[in-house]
């Protein structure tokens, strides 16, 4: 059994002026002593036994266990109170939501024993203090006296030479009081040094030694009795496992049933993580779906036209007369359909403005005339409501009316087989155009053949139309001039989409941008967040984080589970937020009507990511927590 020992003990707290808390402390403590330290409120009773256990260190004197300097590194001070001490409190400074068990086996997970052991010794120091049939019930739902005997049995379950108690009857009843001292009388019959700090005089009367401080000053020591017979024998056993260490494994379940414990708290601080994990991720698959709308829209086919134009040619100092030709446009046509990518190309010749009557009689009216090859309906998205005995191939004699053209000069259903004059010759009216994707103006013009249309005197222009296909209307655009006109290309205007490779790596990189942007600022916000709530959370968790200390653990280690703690939120609120960005993907892009695509990759990136949050908003509270200070946290 340890001895301590005290020689010329001081400890002064900086202020203005300096407080002397403890003045030229002196003392000895032997193996079962049953002490008892009193004294009026402020003389230092409380100081004292911080310095004994090692929670404050004194200004001056001597502290010796054994004989030898109580350790001054935090390592060091951390395995001595391990090794030496137990405390019982006031405030019992239990884990308040959770089981009973988790409380009393705190001691023995801070010294690395076994779950089992620590299952094992727990139950039978509950049982003890005739606590063992509440071993499961929360805290919190303990009266006052059962909470204190809680906090006796895990000061037994250590098997800690010394058990340090400050007025551990100051929030009890009497009778509980007199239960209270009757297991401290129980645990120094076992040879556990017991010293209570107390202001109950019926206290101190029956204790064995009674040490009164006034001011600081230790003003009487009187030994009142012999301890025990029993508590002066050696000690039953050392306390089990290795002081100051604890399991990869307990750290993360102690971490998990604290962040169960309040589930509230916890529920939020994922959310915080949720909210910008779901961010990213929601943005990620949005760029994605985003990226292939615009893939899809170049690909649409209003990207896949060329127009070649060429203006009319006239013999010089000739005028044109009706029945002046032009080369073979179905022929140039035909070349124009050769080129490799274009899956239709027809001429469509502009022939001004001509008279139209649908009857003798009736007045006329001023349309555009075309002529057109075969195919002019595909390479311009025409569409034609055909006369059943005719098309849908035009014939010479024959013309297509615009449908809006057909409603100003009432025209009759097709079936009647209506015809109509252009400029004095009557042609009959195959089919009505009814749309036109790419020339919408056919749907108040007129259509023939390029042979038909010959007659009605030169065109003002020619045009090449081709629909190409996906992704080849920039290399068509560059062949078609030379199949139309091999010596003088030049002189040929081509019209072609914007190549659709550098304006969609534009428009996808723009997106891309924002959304980065956007994801950037929600993870910054996120961390801001978590990084305030977490410390806020440790400023009310002081008392608990300085408990652990008191039983040993490091500071390194508290910093480690408030750590875990913010990881494993983290981890949570990435799965949370993974469902939540997935979910909005989905709900996006079918309301836009696009293909959602979803990388699987973001599940494991996700979690990472929400893990990453957590504890990155965790450091500032990893090191607040490591910096409590245990002594003033617990007021002991």
């Amino acid at each position: 059994m340890p001895t301590l020992t005290l020689h010329e003990i001081e400890l002064t707290y900086p202020a203005t002026p300096p407080v002397a808390a403890l003045r030229g402390i002196s003392l000895q403590f032997d193996q079962g002593d049953f002490v008892v330290i009193d004294g009026p409120s402020g003389g230092g009773k409380s100081t004292l036994l911080n310095v004994l256990g090692l929670l404050d260190r004194p200004t001056a004197g001597a502290y010796t266990i054994d004989g030898k300097p109580a350790p001054l590194t935090e390592l060091g001070l951390a395995k001595a109170r391990s090794n030496l001490f137990s405390f019982v409190f006031q405030a019992f400074h239990l884990l308040d939501r959770r089981p009973v068990l988790d409380s009393v086996e705190l001691g023995l997970a801070q010294r690395g024993v076994s779950r089992r052991e620590r299952r094992t010794r727990a139950l039978a120091a509950l049982d003890s203090v005739g606590m063992a049939a509440e071993a499961h019930q929360l805290v919190h739902t303990l009266s006052g006296g059962q909470q204190q005997r809680v906090a006796i049995a895990r000061a037994l379950a250590t098997g800690a030479p010394f058990l340090l108690a400050d007025e551990p009857t100051g929030n009890l009843d009497t009778d509980n009081s007199a239960a209270v001292m009757r297991v401290l009388r129980s645990v120094q019959a076992t040879g556990v040094t017991v010293i209570i700090v107390s202001h109950d005089p019926d206290i101190a009367a029956a204790a064995d030694r009674r040490l009164r401080l006034v001011d600081g000053h230790l003003v009487s020591d009187v030994r009142q009795a012999a301890p025990p017979a029993a508590a002066t024998a050696s000690h039953a056993s050392e306390p089990p496992g290795t002081a100051s260490t604890i399991g990869t494994w307990d750290q993360v379940r102690d971490a998990v049933s604290a962040l169960l414990a309040r589930p509230g708290r916890s529920i939020g601080l994922s959310l915080a993580v949720a909210a910008a994990v779901g961010l990213s991720a929601a943005t990620t698959g949005l760029t994605a779906s985003a990226a292939a709308q615009v893939s899809a829209s170049f690909d649409a086919r209003q990207n896949r036209f060329v127009t070649v134009t060429k203006a009319a040619e006239e013999p010089a100092g000739q005028p044109i007369t009706v029945g002046w030709t032009r080369p073979d446009d179905q022929q140039t046509a035909a070349a124009l359909a050769a080129i490799a990518g274009v899956d239709a190309a027809g001429t469509l010749t502009d022939q001004g403005s001509h008279d139209l009557t649908t009857a003798p009689g009736r007045g006329t009216q001023q349309a555009t005339v075309y002529g057109a090859t075969d195919d002019i309906g595909p390479a311009t998205g025409t569409s034609v409501r055909w006369l059943d005995a005719r098309g849908p191939h035009l014939r010479n004699g024959e013309l297509l009316i615009g449908s809006q053209l057909a409603q100003r000069l009432e025209v009759g259903a097709l079936r009647s087989s209506p015809v109509l004059t252009v400029d004095g010759r009557t042609m009959a009216i195959a089919g009505i155009i009814t749309d036109s994707e790419r020339l919408p103006d056919l749907t108040a013009a007129v259509l023939m053949t390029t042979t038909d249309a010959d007659v009605l005197g030169p065109s003002t222009q020619t045009q090449y139309v081709l629909l190409t296909q996906t992704g080849a209307a920039q290399q068509v655009a560059r062949q078609a001039p030379l199949a139309i006109d091999p010596v003088d290309p030049s002189a040929l205007q081509v019209t072609a989409p914007t190549d659709p490779r550098d304006l969609r790596v534009q428009i996808e990189s723009e997106v891309r941008t924002a959304m980065t942007v956007l994801t950037a600022v929600a993870l910054l916000a996120a961390t801001i967040a978590l990084m305030n709530v977490m410390v806020l959370s440790v400023n009310e968790r002081r008392a608990e984080l300085a408990l652990r200390q008191a039983l040993g653990a490091r500071r390194r280690q508290i910093a480690a589970l408030i750590l875990t703690e913010a990881s494993a939120t983290g981890a949570i609120g990435g799965l949370i937020g993974l469902l939540g960005g997935l979910t909005a993907v989905l709900a996006v892009t079918l309301a836009r009507r696009w293909a959602p695509v979803v990388d699987l990759r973001l599940a494991p990136l996700a979690i990472a990511a929400g893990i990453l949050l957590g504890a990155m908003g965790g450091i500032a509270a990893a090191g607040s927590a490591a910096r409590v200070n245990p002594g003033r946290a617990l007021r002991l």
